[in-house]
């Protein structure tokens, strides 16, 4: 039971961190965009180790779609750079 009310504050916690990655939220927080994002993946990274390691496939994913999102949003910022 514990470990389910653990899965559902992390997963909530990553959509927070997910929410804040805007320039409102550095402004907001008093951090810089790219420290936000450093923190928002090493807290993808730790979730998705620990998913596996306690076997909780929800938790899992959802670190794998919001890294996939992540992913097309980068590809997308360096297409609009170049053109």
């Amino acid at each position: 039971m514990i470990l389910k009310v653990l899965t559902f504050g992390a997963i909530a916690l990553l959509l927070l961190l997910r929410l804040t990655r805007t320039s409102f939220g550095a402004r907001l927080l008093g951090v810089s965009l790219r420290v936000l994002n450093i923190v928002y993946l090493s807290a993808l990274g730790l979730a998705g180790v620990l998913s596996v390691v306690y076997e909780q496939w929800i938790l899992l994913t959802v670190v794998v779609v919001l890294l996939v999102i992540s992913l097309v949003e980068e590809v997308r910022r360096r297409a609009a750079m170049r053109g």
